[in-house]
Order: C-alpha cells, then sequence, then structure tokens
C-alpha cells in the first residue's frame, strides 16, 4: 500500500490529543463508607465494570477519529503484492475493427464507427506527450502502423470509416501484438474495439486466444513479470429485432455474356427483421445507368430472387447491380455488383485428328454444328460461338492468327513438342482444353506430362484399352453401354434435366476408353469432377483445374463412331453449356475488399493503333476515392494496385502516347469490382457467454464505456484507492462516538439521581 499525500498521513498523531484529555480529566471521587454500603456493593461493581468499558471504547472511538481522517487525507492506494507502473510512458496499440458492420446505425444513434471514435477519443484525452499510440485497423492486417503522439492519433482517428470485410478477432488481435512488439516503451497495452458480431468470435478466434495467452505468459516470466494488458472495448447496440434488408449477392447465370445477346443475372435479397418487407424498389444498373425499377416483397426472416435478363452491346468489363432503394440501419448492404465480362464470340479451335472426305466423317464435324448451329443452317442470328475446324499441322498458326478460349482436341493422336508446350503455356495461362476420344487417338500422348518452361500440362486421367466394340453400332442395345444421369456438381449441365429424368436415357455406347483416376486426389482435390459415367460407374468424362485453365477429358468420341450422343438433342445444349463455361472461366473481375488488384500484360484488350510506333506508357486508377496514377511496372510486369480498401468499382486505365507525335493516344481500360461478404451483414452479437470466455482466456477485461476502461486503466497503473472505505470507517466511528456518548451521560444522569 502506498499514500498519495504522505505528509497528511503525519496528522494520524492527533490520537494522542483525546488521550491526554482523558488522562487529566477522568474523574476523582472520594470513597465515605456508610452504614448500608455493603447492600449496594454487588450493583456498584457491575456498574462500574460497564462504565469502565464504555469509556474504554469511547476513548478507542475519539483516537482512530484522528488517525482515519488523516488516512483518509493521506489517500492510501491499495497496491497487493504487485509492482505499479505509474505514471510510466506506454504504448497504446488500438486494434479497430473497421468491417461494415461497424457501420450500423440505430434509430435515432450514431453509428457504431463513431460510438468507437467518441470513445477513443475519450482514452486518448488521458494519454501523456510521453505515450505513443498505434492504430491498427481490420481491413488493413497486412500494413505495418506507424507509431505517433495522441495529435496524429486523433488525426488518423478521423479518417476512419466502417466498409472493410469481415475480419476475426484472432487476427486482430495477433496484428496488434505484432505491432506492440514493435513499440518504444517496456509498458504496452492492447485495446481492441469492435462490436463483437459472433461470426468474428468463431472457434478459431478461441485457438488463437489460448496461444496467444500462452504466448504472453512466457514472454511474462522471461521479463520479470511484465505482462501484455489486453482490454477490449465492445460498442454494439444489443437491439434484439435490427430492421435491416440487404443484397446478399448478385451471379451470373449464363455461362458466359456475348455481346448483342441477352444474359441471364440473379439478384439475391434477404430480410433480416421480424416483420415482413413489402412493396420494396428494386433498381438494377448496368455500368452505373439504372433500369427501370421493380417492386419486391421479402418475407419475414427470409430471402428471395429477382433475376434479370438484359443485353449487353459493347464487348469489354461492364458492372452489373442490385439496388435496394430503402432506408435501414445499414445502408452500405443494400447495393452489390457483379463484373461481368462481355465478349464479341468465343473463339473455339478444334483440331480434327481425322478429317473426312464426306460430310460428318470428321471427328470434328458434329462438334462444329453444335458450336454453331445458326451458321451451319444458314441462320442470320450470330452465333455465341465460332468454331473453327484446322488439323493438327496448322494448330500453331491458327493459335496466332486469333485469340482462342477453347481448343477441342478431336481423336488427335500426334503432336509435335513445340504443339505441346504451346499447349502446356495455353492451358496455364487460363485457356481451356477439351479432348475427345476416337479410333485414332493414342493414349501414350495424352499419359505423359506436357511441359514448356515453368508451365505443366498433366492430364486428370490417365488413359487405358478400348472397352467394348468400337466397330458395333451404338443402336443395337444389346451390346451397347448406357449413360447415367449427369452429375449435379457441374451447374451448366443442370439445364440438360427436366425433373428426374435421365437426358442421356437415349444415349447408347459401343466403346469407351478405360480411365484411371486416383481416387485419393479425386477426394482431396476441390475442383476434379467425374461428370458424365457410365450405369456401371465407369468415367466417361472428367474435369480438371490445371495452372490458370482447365482440361476437360471425354472417353468417347465426338463423332458417332462409338456413340450415338451426337445424333440425339442433348448433343447440343451439352457441349455449347461445356464450352461457353469454360470460355466465361477467363476472367475474374471480383475481389474482396483489401485484396490486391494484379492486371497482367495479357489481361488488357488489343490496342486499336497500329503496333511499330515508339510509344510511352502510362497507368492510372479510379476509385471509390478518387484518381491517381500508378508506378508504371518493368516489361512484362503486372500492374498492381493494393489501396482497395472500399467497396465499388477500380477502373484501371493504360494510356499509351506516340512519342514521335504527342498528340496521338490511345487509352485502354479494364475494372475490377470489390465486394464486402455478404456475412457482414447477418448482424448477430456474440453472446456474452462466448465474449467472457474469450476474455477469460486472454485475461482481459471487456468494457462498455471509455470511463470504465479510464478507472480500470488507472488503477492497474496507480492501484485502487481505498480512501472511500477509510471515509466511510470515520462516518461509523462518528456516529458511534456520538452514540456512546449520550449513552455514558444518560447513564451518569441515571447512576447520579439514583444515589
Amino acid at each position: 500500500m502506498s499514500l498519495l499525500n504522505a505528509a497528511l498521513a503525519f496528522g494520524a498523531f492527533a490520537f494522542t490529543i483525546p488521550l491526554i484529555i482523558h488522562l487529566f480529566f477522568r474523574s476523582r471521587f472520594k470513597t465515605v463508607d456508610w452504614g448500608a454500603m455493603y447492600l449496594l456493593e454487588s450493583v456498584v461493581r457491575v456498574n462500574r465494570r460497564r462504565m469502565q468499558v464504555t469509556n474504554l471504547l469511547l476513548l478507542l472511538l475519539r483516537c482512530a477519529i484522528p488517525v482515519l481522517l488523516a488516512f483518509c487525507l493521506a489517500r492510501p492506494v491499495w497496491t497487493g503484492l504487485r509492482a505499479l507502473a505509474g505514471d510510466a510512458p506506454k504504448t497504446l496499440v488500438i486494434a479497430i475493427d473497421d468491417s461494415r458492420s461497424m457501420s450500423l446505425t440505430p434509430p435515432g444513434e450514431p453509428s457504431r464507427i463513431e460510438v468507437a471514435k467518441r470513445e477513443l477519443r475519450t482514452v486518448l484525452a488521458d494519454l501523456t506527450r510521453r505515450d505513443e499510440v498505434m492504430l491498427v485497423r481490420g481491413s488493413r492486417l497486412g500494413a505495418v502502423p506507424s507509431k505517433m503522439g495522441v495529435s496524429d492519433a486523433l488525426a488518423g482517428l478521423r479518417k476512419i470509416d466502417a466498409q472493410g470485410n469481415a475480419v476475426s478477432i484472432g487476427q486482430l488481435i495477433d496484428a496488434a501484438i505484432a505491432a506492440a512488439d514493435e513499440g518504444s516503451h517496456p509498458r504496452r497495452q492492447i485495446l481492441v474495439v469492435s462490436d463483437f458480431q459472433a461470426g468474428a468470435v468463431d472457434t478459431a478466434t478461441l485457438e488463437a486466444a489460448r496461444r496467444i495467452a500462452e504466448t504472453n505468459k512466457i514472454e511474462a516470466e522471461a521479463d520479470g513479470g511484465k505482462q501484455l494488458v489486453i482490454d477490449m472495448l465492445d460498442v454494439g447496440t444489443h437491439w434484439d429485432d435490427l430492421a435491416n434488408v440487404s443484397v446478399d449477392a448478385v451471379t451470373i447465370d449464363s455461362p458466359v455474356i456475348v455481346s448483342e445477346r441477352s444474359g441471364v443475372y440473379t439478384a439475391t435479397l434477404r430480410n433480416a427483421s421480424d416483420l415482413p418487407a413489402n412493396d420494396l424498389r428494386l433498381i438494377w444498373s448496368i455500368d452505373g445507368k439504372p433500369l427501370e425499377p421493380r417492386v419486391v416483397s421479402i418475407d419475414a426472416k427470409s430471402t428471395s430472387t429477382n433475376r434479370l435478363t438484359h443485353t449487353i452491346d459493347q464487348a469489354g468489363i461492364h458492372e452489373v447491380a442490385a439496388t435496394i432503394d430503402r432506408g435501414d440501419v445499414l445502408v452500405d448492404d443494400n447495393t452489390r455488383s457483379v463484373a461481368v465480362e462481355v465478349i464479341d464470340e468465343v473463339n473455339v479451335l478444334l483440331v480434327d485428328g481425322r478429317p473426312g472426305k464426306e460430310p460428318l466423317s470428321g471427328q470434328a464435324d458434329f462438334l462444329a454444328i453444335a458450336l454453331s448451329p445458326f451458321a451451319f443452317g444458314g441462320d442470320d442470328r450470330p452465333d455465341p460461338v465460332r468454331a473453327a475446324v484446322v488439323t493438327s499441322r496448322r494448330l500453331e498458326s491458327a493459335l496466332d492468327e486469333n485469340p482462342t478460349r477453347v481448343i477441342v482436341l478431336c481423336g488427335v493422336g500426334q503432336l509435335s513438342d513445340s504443339v505441346k508446350q504451346r499447349m502446356a503455356t495455353f492451358v496455364d495461362q487460363g485457356g481451356a482444353l477439351v479432348v475427345f476420344d476416337g479410333p485414332s487417338l493414342r493414349p501414350e500422348l495424352y499419359n505423359q506430362v506436357w511441359r514448356d518452361q515453368d508451365a505443366v500440362l498433366s492430364f486428370p486421367a490417365s488413359l487405358g484399352d478400348v472397352v467394348g466394340n468400337p466397330e458395333v453400332d451404338s443402336g443395337a442395345a444389346e451390346e451397347t453401354f448406357a449413360i447415367d444421369q449427369p452429375t449435379s456438381l457441374y451447374q451448366p449441365w443442370k439445364i440438360l434435366a427436366r425433373g428426374s429424368d435421365n437426358p442421356m436415357s437415349a444415349v447408347n455406347l459401343s466403346a469407351y476408353r478405360a480411365f484411371t483416376i486416383d481416387e485419393a486426389d479425386e477426394s482431396d482435390s476441390t475442383h476434379r469432377i467425374v461428370l458424365l459415367r457410365t450405369t456401371d460407374g465407369a468415367p466417361l468424362a472428367v474435369m480438371d483445374t490445371v495452372g490458370d485453365g482447365t482440361v476437360v477429358q471425354f472417353a468417347i468420341s465426338g463423332n458417332a463412331a462409338w456413340t450415338n450422343l451426337p445424333l440425339r438433342p442433348v448433343f447440343l445444349p451439352l457441349i455449347q453449356q461445356l464450352v461457353l463455361d469454360l470460355a466465361g472461366k477467363r476472367s475474374d473481375a471480383m475481389i474482396q475488399v483489401g485484396q490486391p488488384i494484379v492486371i497482367n500484360p495479357n489481361d488488357w484488350p488489343a490496342p486499336k493503333t497500329e503496333g511499330g510506333a515508339e510509344t510511352r506508357t502510362r497507368f492510372a486508377a479510379r476509385t471509390p476515392r478518387g484518381q491517381f496514377e500508378l508506378e508504371t511496372p518493368d516489361a512484362g510486369e503486372p500492374v498492381r494496385l493494393t489501396a482497395t480498401y472500399s467497396p465499388g468499382v477500380y477502373t484501371i486505365q493504360k494510356r499509351l502516347t506516340d512519342l514521335a507525335d504527342p498528340e496521338k493516344s490511345e487509352t485502354m481500360e479494364t475494372l475490377r469490382i470489390a465486394t464486402v461478404d455478404a456475412s457482414e451483414s447477418m448482424l448477430v452479437d456474440v453472446s456474452q457467454e462466448r465474449q467472457q470466455t474469450l476474455a477469460n482466456i486472454l485475461n482481459a477485461q471487456v468494457f462498455e464505456s471509455a470511463v470504465l476502461l479510464q478507472d480500470a486503466d488507472r488503477s492497474r497503473s496507480f492501484g485502487r484507492e481505498i480512501w472511500r472505505v477509510i471515509l466511510v470507517a470515520l462516518l461509523i466511528a462518528l456516529v458511534a462516538e456520538l452514540w456512546l456518548q449520550q449513552n455514558l451521560v444518560a447513564r451518569r444522569k441515571i447512576t447520579g439521581g439514583t444515589s
């Protein structure tokens, strides 16, 4: 225990004053014996003992009063058995959750992020000039926080907004501890500020907390008992019902979007309220231009979908957004966008391993018709796919002539080493390769690995012998195999089935190639899918991701040699949906907030100007926070943008200027859309039990206001003042002294009157 005003403690010696008065003025009496005295001896003896005890208690109280008063004025502080930091400078690391849920604004109250900033201003006002502050934001865990004073911290606090993605409290504390390790002062404190959503305090957070607590304990023992202090400030408003309507997702239902052809999009809407949301205005927009509003209704505690069919005329990456025009507690989640890559047409290269002289006798003829039915039928309507048939010898030159998204090898049994290298690079960079079997295919070609420098192409299935009799007509049911229903894991083929009917029921096989697939690899991989099987379970088609591209292997021929599939109506949608899906996988323009944007050289649209002229290249970015220039990368290197901390559209521009004629310039654009995870719209606060469990593991305290936090921090720094307890004891002593005094006087009067 220590005293804040130690000099006043000497006032305790004033207890000698009542002691001296008692000794000098105690009652003196003379004993006079008289005849009947012996009759009162027992009564006098009892009264004398009682008076002595009363006088002694009265003396003790009168001595205790100045002692208690002196110690009360000296302000004693209870420190226990630990050394206190006192006013030693400290490093305060503020780990603030700036995810979207912190922008929640209850009716008639400020938003959670504003409450957090208000409370933090109160905390910062209690610091001294010697203290340092470090700000760690949940949306920027990878950034290195700088050390700053109180004034700079207040300025940085004003710039914080709640537009980040969902963040785990465990990750936030980990980042704060890493920052605290770089602090200048031995005394370190971490303050976690959050609304503590249920998803942020998951099982992984509790495991991380146990690891942090164990590490903190070991470091404290090595550092002489100086333990890192962790506090939690909960700014969540616990409401029973939060009337929030959100757009959780906007998805593209069409496998690929082709210019001047209709595309289908679906918005998923959710109502988190206990009451239905009726007559909501839903506005679809294309590149920021709104379409005709729609009126939708969503039942209580449920989701609803709304579908848009729309044609985009210009090729490129476009933004399709859905917005609910309604004010609620979380306005930012009322809109959501999706990046749509619109192409002029899908260029598909069909490589025929054995071209035929007669119509439909080649390996690729049926596939060419299925991919471009309007062109073969003499229809003026545009086909979404432009299919070109070449031989294996012309494959390389065809690739140089036109940009190709999908290559289909139809019964190809021989390829040069240069072509195999070209194919490996093509798939590794995002292209799609489809392989159909056939009489002219050689298994050893596909059982080997194709390589080109860093690109490696390994096929998902090893090819074996042909099962069945290729010479038998596939229409002879007694000697053919049947195909089971396509897998439900492949979304594009779901349109083939009507109800529970098997769309392949009319398809027969006279022969197929035996596939060997590593079952362990298949179960561990999330990308490998067996698309088709026979009714006996033998795989007929398998898809896998290789590099950034996709490989699909068929165990059947692409013509009518081994199967009657090309003669059935299901063949056209089956092939078209597959190819369109593979073509649509090329670009991924959607990112999460905080994820860096990386644009490779081949991601830019082709320049319209003629090549050969010497040009200067500059890059710029137009973001939700403004427009600025980007650093020009070295030749062949990608353009990077890391400041993607706000949801919205990020347009990256590439400007080419002719050095010989600066008036000649060309600007190319591509865009990316940053979104926040839909889980931030759930608005479910963590239970108090789970929050307290987290606090207990970290040996931390949970506060709901900065004032309570400051009181606890002062107690940790200077100890707990106990003058209030002493003041209560002083008041009790005063009342007891008064009561005893009155009781003693009354007894003396009674004794005097009796005598």
